[in-house]
């Protein structure tokens, strides 16, 4: 293993894999019982364990869970009657150890003006909408709605570490084993739901929609791919919502390619990993996932050219590179056509829907529905927004809600036209806030390339990753996701940031001028009428 992989796996990586097996394995047994209180408890508790020792490691495993978790419901529990998630239950302990580090040991966030204004333009734009979304809709959907931006509280352990490179390193870590195991998961779902019978289909389905950890469908088309597939021309398309982590994992590793690696034995050590992270990028058919992904790899290619590369490490990068997606096309391939256990007849399957289903273009033709509504709604509060929880109405082709609604009428407050849903619901100061945030990434990220800093092969990674997120946010929102705002906090540590200290009341006394009046050079005369 070339160094600079030791920063992101090593032998706990396998651990970490184990005790994320186990929690699914225990949250599949557990799942709508009353003993899903247990390991609940026991995630919980240890979390604020985690945290009350090293603040750092309390951080990582909640970006862990975050990165992971799907929408944070793989162990709910009901308390007085209201279900709480599993995120839910790790936020609370990790915000209380980190409240025991400020009282018990005096640690303090340390404000970094570069890095830190920008949240305080997004919590304005967020509180305006929560205020406009209690005083307009109702306060449940407005919650609802907001809660997910609670996410940025995270911020307060991010200014209370000290960021040194072992710090660095564990989120680095955290980062890697969350990627490796969305990735390898996604895989695995593949091979189920493509091997199992129909009832165990049906089985893992219900399971993993009620976790809402990911989304099964089945696909007949493109053509050119299902032509490749034996037993018929259905096939499966497994989406997990940390497949966005995969392929921010994605850009890191071909950072190390372009810029950390030198040699073949080097360069050859990332073909497993990026062969995996690729597979899942394809595998996912998140379209996108790959816009984001082409925009941010060709921004990094830019920045790699500027290095003046050689020929020959060009060709090398490309080599490897291509055979990673081979390795992975052909992984692809075989999870799919493995013959044992030999593949069931699915036409019995409740996923069934007959050879000429056009599920997914029907999806796509809903969401064009529904932006002409959404741009009317937004008509009429142009500037400051309708609040959060505003619903739209609008007629879907999607067939799933036609079977609830013959109409296709749908009314929700929950859009996949990203940014229409914060100027919906924010108005013009959440747009933009969500923009000064990436103009300072894009400032900070410019700024390691200009000076040559000695990581700004990471520091780039991460702000092309941040880019990746900006473009996947037009078709699938992730700005008002956790994933999302957990991944715009993650990244904030790898940045070097410019300390402008905020002044003191002693500056602020000498630019004060001076109260004494100035004697009169001339005394005034009155013109008499």
């Amino acid at each position: 293993m070339i160094p600079v992989l030791k920063q992101f796996f090593d032998r706990n990586t396998l651990y970490g894999i184990g005790a994320l097996l186990a929690v699914h394995i225990t949250a599949w047994f557990t799942q709508h019982t009353v003993w899903s209180a247990i390991p609940f408890a026991i995630i919980v508790i240890g979390a604020l364990i985690i945290t009350k020792r090293s603040l750092v490691w309390g951080l990582a495993f909640a970006m862990l869970e975050i990165f992971v978790g799907g929408h944070g419901h793989l162990i709910d529990v009901s308390i007085g009657g209201t279900a709480l998630g599993i995120r839910q239950g790790i936020f609370l302990a990790v915000m209380l150890g980190t409240l025991y580090h400020v009282v018990v040991n005096y640690v303090r966030p340390r404000f970094v003006a570069e890095r830190d204004v920008p949240f305080v333009f997004l919590a304005v734009a967020i509180a305006l909408g929560t205020i406009s979304g209690f005083a307009r809709n109702s306060v449940g959907a407005a919650f609802d709605d907001m809660n997910g931006y609670a996410t940025f509280a995270y911020l307060l352990p991010v200014a209370m570490i000290v960021w040194t490179p072992e710090a660095k390193r564990v989120l680095l870590w955290t980062f890697a084993l969350a990627a490796t195991w969305v990735a390898s998961s996604s895989l695995v779902f593949l091979f189920l739901f493509t091997h199992l019978s129909a009832d165990g289909v049906w089985a893992l389905y219900k399971f993993a929609r009620d976790a809402r950890l990911l989304e099964a469908t089945m696909l007949s088309g493109p053509a050119w791919l299902v032509s490749l597939l034996p037993n018929g021309a259905w096939y499966f398309r497994v989406f997990e919502q940390g497949q966005f982590i995969v392929m921010m994992f994605t850009v890191l590793l071909c950072g190390v390619m372009m810029f950390v690696t030198k040699s073949w034995r080097e360069r050859f050590a990332l073909l497993v990993p990026m062969a995996l992270m690729f597979a899942v990028d394809i595998g996912g058919q998140s379209r996108s996932f790959w816009l984001g992904l082409l925009v941010s790899l060709f921004l990094f290619g830019m920045v790699f050219l500027r290095e003046r590369p050689t020929i020959q490490n060009i060709v090398r990068m490309k080599t490897v590179g291509m055979l990673a997606i081979l390795v992975a096309v052909m992984s692809l391939w075989l999870v799919v056509v493995f013959p044992v256990p030999s593949r069931p007849d699915f036409t019995t399957s409740p996923f069934y829907r007959g050879q000429n289903d056009s599920t997914r273009d029907l999806a796509v033709s809903s969401r064009w529905n529904l932006l002409g509504p959404m741009m009317t709604e937004i008509g009429k509060n142009p500037l400051w927004g309708s609040g959060f929880g505003t619903s739209v109405t609008y007629i879907s082709d999607d067939p799933r809600l036609r079977a609830v609604n013959g109409t296709g009428e749908w009314t929700t407050y929950r859009f996949e036209w990203g940014y229409q849903d914060i100027w919906l619901k924010m108005g013009v100061p959440g747009l933009l806030a969500f923009g000064f945030y990436l103009v300072t990434i894009l400032r900070a990220g410019y700024r390691s390339v200009v000076e040559r800093e000695e990581t700004r092969w990471l520091t780039l990674s991460m702000a092309c990753g941040v880019i990746a997120l900006y473009v996947a946010h037009v078709f699938s929102p992730y700005l008002n996701h956790p994933i999302g705002l957990g991944f715009m906090v993650f990244v904030l540590p790898f940045f070097t940031w410019r300390d402008m200290p905020l002044p003191t009341m002693e500056s602020l006394k000498d630019r004060i001028p001076s109260a004494s009046i100035a004697p009169m050079q001339k005394a005034a005369t009155v013109r008499e009428r």
